[in-house]
């Protein structure tokens, strides 16, 4: 299970395609790919959660383990992993995205609707701009 909290402490569930691309270089933005269920919330509350800049200035990804793995020593209810992600706050996309997964059982595909939203991470000027009022 992947938990994601804003700094204002609101904390949300998301899927398993929410992913982070990092940009390698601190004059191009980083980008993070946020997906949640399309019964999760209303597209107006998952805008107005997202497009609060205040609150995604810093996200914690949080995944917890949602079954026993013996061979890992990961026993249920068990934290994975912690991660703090800070000046994620320019929005690039929000909305609704139709996602094409392959059933591994059955190899056949199957179509999700999602609430998407991507973030960009300013860069190391316009954070020390935003940092000095700017």
């Amino acid at each position: 299970m992947l938990k994601i909290t804003l700094k204002n402490g609101k904390r949300y569930d998301a899927l398993d395609g929410t992913a982070i691309y990092p940009s390698g270089s601190p004059n191009a933005r980083s980008r993070m790919e946020i997906h949640m269920g399309e019964d999760a919330m209303t597209a107006a509350e998952f805008e107005a959660a997202f497009m609060d800049e205040t609150a995604t200035e810093e996200i914690r990804l949080t995944r917890i383990a949602d079954e026993d793995d013996p061979a890992k020593g990961i026993k249920k209810g068990d934290m994975i992993y912690d991660t703090l992600y800070q000046h994620y706050c320019l929005v690039a996309s929000i909305g609704k995205k139709r996602v094409s997964k392959t059933a591994i059982a059955t190899g056949q595909v199957v179509e999700e609707m999602h609430l998407v939203v991507e973030l960009e991470q300013r860069t190391y000027i316009e954070q020390q701009l935003a940092a000095l009022g700017l």
